[in-house]
């Protein structure tokens, strides 16, 4: 079996390099091109002839290399080595990297929506989420910061998320969902293809993210204390929010930030308008599927 394996090198432990990775896929009897997301040309890469693809990083590497496969019929494999890992989680893909790779199969895949949001000056894709409001001013404060290890990140994104809710202004926004308009006022909108999304929130537990929908999730003002509270423990209970499943959002907005995954975009005081759906081209990502091992025949005297 022969794969291309794209490598963001600055996400995960240092033993999991070009050559610790390399290892676990020889280990694995699987021939790999060892491309970096930061230096080597990844649309060429991506045009390369493969059983599989291969992505090790996190979630701004598996929507970089799921959203620009020219071919999408070549199963992806997902080996999470970012902070909040939100698609891995989603899809249920854990595990050690040998674990994982040992256990592809390229005949056991899972249909992966891919987001497409057109009539803002650049057509993106989407993974994750495309957002308004709370998450993506969560996003720039990020950036600004020195980020944390491991799960110390996401608590500190999370006591983030909060300082933010407290503040954030109500939007000024109007949405439709497959023709239906959207009432309320709302401190943001997220539109997700996940169940788990910013600092590894479960913010649409009901999300499946290849039933050929969008789960649209709504902050809404009323509820901000809710929300704040919700986030010191957001795995005992359902988010305080507003959902509702739609093929097609229809979004206009001004004066707040938006999102696609971990791309932030900043506020502008003029009208912007956008429509959201499912890319008519999915991706399929193989699913964790370990190896059983063989039973051992025990002896007469150790059955006896």
């Amino acid at each position: 079996m022969r794969a291309v394996l794209f490598h963001n090198p600055t996400a995960g432990p240092e033993e999991l390099d070009k050559k610790g990775l390399l290892a676990a896929f020889k280990l694995a009897g699987i021939e790999a091109d060892y491309v970096s997301t930061k230096d080597d040309d990844v649309k060429a890469a991506l045009k390369k002839s493969a059983d599989l693809f291969a992505i090790a990083g996190g979630d701004g590497t598996v929507r970089k290399i799921l959203s620009s496969m020219p071919d999408r019929s070549i199963p992806a494999g997902i080996l999470p080595l970012g902070t909040a890992n939100n698609v891995a989680r989603s899809l249920g893909i854990a595990g050690t990297i040998h674990e994982l790779v040992e256990g592809w199969d390229i005949t056991k895949t899972q249909t992966v929506d891919i987001g497409f949001v057109k009539g803002l000056k650049d057509e993106e894709y989407f993974v994750e989420a495309f957002g308004i409001g709370v998450i993506p001013h969560l996003l720039k404060i990020a950036e600004k910061k020195i980020r944390a290890e491991g799960a110390d990140n996401l608590r500190k994104g999370r006591e983030t998320f909060r300082k933010v809710l407290k503040d954030a202004p109500t939007l000024d926004l109007d949405i439709m969902i497959d023709g239906e308009p959207v009432d309320g006022e709302l401190l943001g909108v997220e539109i997700l293809n996940t169940p788990y999304s910013s600092a590894g929130l479960p913010l649409a537990p009901k999300a499946d993210p290849g039933d050929g929908l969008l789960d649209v999730v709504f902050f809404e003002a009323e509820l901000r204390d809710a929300l704040i509270d919700w986030l010191e423990t957001p795995h005992k209970e359902p988010p305080p929010v507003r959902a509702k499943q739609g093929s097609k959002i229809a979004l206009t907005w001004q004066d707040a930030p938006h999102r696609f995954d971990d791309k932030f975009y900043e506020a502008k005081d003029k009208e912007q308008a956008a429509e959201v759906s499912v890319a008519h081209e999915r991706a399929l990502v193989l699913i964790h599927a370990p190896k059983v091992q063989p039973k051992t025949k025990q002896p007469e005297e150790a059955r006896a």
